[in-house]
This record gives C-alpha cells, sequence and structure tokens, in this order.
C-alpha cells in the first residue's frame, strides 16, 4: 500500500513546492520606510525641511530642532552634570504625494530687539549658566504610539504597501510609549543681530496676567440724552411726579 501512493504523494509535494516558489518570485520584496530627508538654510534663523517617503498620504511627520547645553558653573555642574536640551522650533507636516516640507524659524526676537534662541531669552531670568553646543539636531518623528496594538497597525498599513518598519528606527520612551524617529545633525551658529524692538504685550507683563489692578475704563454711551425743557403733554401729573 505504502509503494503505491508514494509516487503521487511526491508528485504532489513537487506540485505544491512548484506553487509556492512562483508565488514567492511573483511577491514584491519589501521596501524600509523611508523618513530621510534633507535641511537648507532659507533666510537668517529660517530652515526649511523636505524629505520624499513612502508612507501612507496624510501621514503627520512631526519636525524640530533642539540644541544641547551643557552647565558652564562648577554649581551647574554639582548640581546637574550631564546635558539638557532646549527646543528651538517645531511643527508638523503632512505627506502629500509622497512628500513633506516645512519651515522651521529657529530665532526669536527678545525685548531689546536682539535675535535670540528660546533658551537665551530666559537665560538672564533663571540665573543658568550654559554652553551651548556647537550644532543643532533636527529630528523627523512620527507621532507617539500609545502600545504595541497602534504600532502594529501601523505595521499593517505599511505592509499593504509593501513597506516594512525597520526597528531601528523605532525608539521607546521611559513609560513605555513607542516611536519612529530619524535624525540630521548640522553645525549653526547661535543668532546675531537685531531688528525693531517688538511692542510690549500684555502678556509680556506681571507674569503673563497684565496689570489685572487696572480697571479698564467705562466706554462712553454714544447716545446723549437731554431733558426736554417744558412738559409734552396736558395731561395732571401722577403721584410719581410729585414725588420726584
Amino acid at each position: 500500500m505504502a509503494a503505491w501512493y508514494q509516487p503521487w504523494l511526491s508528485i504532489a509535494l513537487v506540485l505544491f513546492l512548484g506553487t509556492g516558489c512562483t508565488r514567492l518570485l511573483q511577491s514584491k520584496p519589501l521596501q524600509d520606510i523611508n523618513l530621510k530627508f534633507t535641511v537648507e538654510k532659507q533666510l537668517p534663523g529660517v530652515y526649511t525641511l523636505a524629505g520624499n517617503t513612502n508612507l501612507p498620504e496624510k501621514s503627520q511627520v512631526m519636525v524640530a530642532a533642539i540644541r544641547y547645553l551643557y552647565p558652564a558653573s562648577q554649581a551647574s555642574k554639582n548640581f546637574n552634570p550631564g546635558p539638557t536640551y532646549t527646543i528651538l522650533a517645531y511643527q508638523p507636516a503632512e505627506v502629500s504625494g509622497g512628500r513633506w516640507q516645512t519651515n522651521l524659524n529657529l530665532w526669536e526676537t527678545a525685548r531689546d530687539g536682539r535675535f535670540q534662541e528660546a533658551w537665551q531669552l530666559d537665560q538672564a531670568k533663571l540665573k543658568l549658566s550654559l554652553n551651548p553646543a556647537g550644532e543643532v539636531v533636527f529630528l523627523a518623528t512620527l507621532a507617539p504610539v500609545d502600545g504595541s496594538d497602534q504600532l502594529q497597525q501601523l505595521e499593517n498599513q505599511l505592509a499593504k504597501q509593501k513597506i516594512q518598519l525597520s526597528r531601528k528606527l523605532v525608539h521607546g520612551t521611559a513609560d513605555g510609549q513607542q516611536y519612529i524617529q530619524v535624525t540630521q545633525t548640522m553645525a549653526i551658529d547661535l543668532p546675531t543681530g537685531g531688528t525693531t524692538a517688538p511692542a510690549i504685550r500684555p502678556q509680556d507683563i506681571n507674569g503673563g496676567w497684565g496689570n489685572r489692578f487696572l480697571i479698564p475704563p467705562e466706554p462712553q454711551n454714544p447716545i446723549k440724552l437731554e431733558r426736554p425743557k417744558e412738559r409734552r403733554t396736558n395731561a395732571p401729573a401722577t403721584a410719581e411726579e410729585f414725588l420726584k
């Protein structure tokens, strides 16, 4: 009995393997996700970030620029010897036609009109002594994914387009959130020059509360009312009129 069905089993196995190999040859290989981008200076302090990507349409890419700061004084080093960082600018970008692009303005205007980065504006107020790094790190990040289920959903969505999610791009936060990120570093000097000093806004006074102790004056009534000189009726006076 075994000798009777063994040839048929071998033929069926060959056909099965042949069909499987044909399907493997016909299927397209998976491509890695593409999040690479370029950084170009447009104006002093303004940089354009753009990239071609194979992410699904309308995917949101959060772009940011950060600069690392190192403690300069010994007291700061004793308190926290490690570096910290400041976010100079951030902006969302949406994928359209396989491309995304946005601009980041790394400079702000101080009270006296000087161009400065955000951390420089508060450095004197906070009495910090910091040495900034000579480079700015640009980040392109897919929004944090809460839990593995949403990450799996993203992977399934990419798999439909024959795109695989490279684990080299997946990072994790201290509380377990996962996100996808690529970075690029560029040497950028601190701001120089200045412009006309900006007008003082209410949010710049009293810790953002403005002059809350000042009571704004009441607006004047645009309608001017006049008492008639003569009584305009011949009816007898009422008791209320006598009381007045």
